[in-house]
């Protein structure tokens, strides 16, 4: 399984990520769809590289949840 991070577009709140942690691919695509908005979700293939792009995220000012 991958790890993944929700990258959320949300039209009144702006773009935000959702640390969604280790699932399946079908878990995945489904966690794309939205009633209101868009969801992407990032690929990564190793904790390290997840890890990393959380603190990237964070250290770039942008809302982690």
């Amino acid at each position: 399984m991958k790890w993944y991070i929700m990258e959320r577009h949300n039209p009144q709140l702006g773009v935000y990520y959702i640390v969604k942690g280790q699932m399946s691919k079908r878990l995945a695509k489904e966690a794309e769809r939205a009633i209101y908005g868009d969801n992407y979700m990032l690929t990564f293939d190793t904790a390290e590289e997840y890890n990393t792009k959380i603190a990237e995220l964070k250290a770039q000012g942008k809302s982690v949840q």
